[in-house]
């Protein structure tokens, strides 16, 4: 019988100590697979060190990023994706360029091969990208990133297409909520970024391998802590037999830093669901298998068609 494999993969792994450590914390202690580290933060070194003396099993990717702190390359060389001052556009400028086409491929995709020629040189080879405020998927981006990894040889990445769970809604509130995908806006916008995303995995994308998608759940469930934590778990108990990510921020609070974080409570949140004994209980009756993108590849590799079909 096929069954259901997840990757749970933590997000901003070096971006402050305290996210370093809810990160190794949920992979010894939880069921936390993989993660994706920020080379341009100030723990990234830091990252690099624990993992491998703390957690060598986790599978370790590139969240890449090119909308917080300062580029791996001289700033003068990436000009069109930095202030005066030498760091990122913040997140809501960077995305209005890559939208409309004003920052430049070439610089996006120089700085890209930087940051993972960064962990190389760090003696990690990468098992997968994807980026800060999924940067990638936005038109500008999506060329650089897809040329980045294929000359830095990374061939896995996170799925731009991502599905709504838990399945199990009433249809008379179901269908409005969630037709379309689970993103911003109203049906006719969710159901134009839900092709988006979609012809970006089928299409452009199509030489990379990637889950069939992202778990993720409703606007609405997302901004209530107790509701995601209940999610989470119906999630995980109802996975179909394909591949799946879901993609968190586990983190412990960090004086100095945790302050001016808008997501700290949802990081120490997530680190409990991670590793309390309910969560992991609901993920053993459930069957699914925990992978890593290494294991995603190598069984790409070994049986091509399946892993295609089970994709699609």
């Amino acid at each position: 019988m096929k069954r259901a494999r997840l990757i749970a993969n933590g997000d901003d792994f070096g971006m402050s100590r305290g996210i370093t450590e809810g990160i190794i914390l949920a992979a010894r202690y939880g069921f936390l697979t993989s993660a994706s580290l920020m080379v341009n933060m100030p723990a990234a070194e830091y990252a690099v060190e624990r993992a491998a003396k703390k957690a060598p099993a986790l599978g370790l990717g590139v969240h890449l990023n090119i909308c917080q702190g300062r580029p791996v390359m001289p700033p003068r060389d990436v000009a069109s994706l930095v202030e005066a001052n030498g760091e990122f556009l913040p997140p809501a400028r960077m995305i209005r360029k890559l939208w409309y086409g004003a920052a430049a491929g070439s610089e996006i995709e120089a700085e890209f091969r930087a940051q993972i020629r960064w962990l190389k040189d760090r003696g990690v080879a990468p098992t997968h990208a994807d980026s800060h405020h999924h940067i990638h998927i936005y038109p500008a981006a999506a060329g650089p990133f897809a040329r980045a990894l294929a000359a830095e040889g990374i061939h896995c990445a996170r799925a731009p297409r991502c599905t709504a769970w838990p399945k199990n809604r009433p249809f008379e509130t179901a269908f409005w909520s969630s037709a379309g995908g689970p993103y911003e806006g109203g049906l006719a916008r969710r159901i134009a970024v839900g092709a988006y995303r979609s012809a970006l995995q089928k299409i452009f994308f199509h030489e990379l391998d990637m889950p069939a998608s992202r778990v993720s759940f409703l606007s609405r469930g997302r901004r209530d802590l107790a509701a995601l934590g209940e999610q989470w778990k119906a999630a995980i108990e109802s996975l179909p037999a394909s591949t799946f990510e879901l993609a968190c921020h586990p983190g412990l609070f960090e004086h100095g830093f945790s302050e001016g974080d808008p997501i700290h409570e949802q990081r120490e949140e997530e680190l409990r669901w991670l590793t309390d004994r309910e969560w992991l209980d609901a993920v053993e009756r459930s069957g699914v298998q925990l992978i890593t993108y290494r294991d995603l590849a190598e069984a790409r590799a070994a049986h091509p068609s399946a892993a295609e079909a089970a994709a699609a």
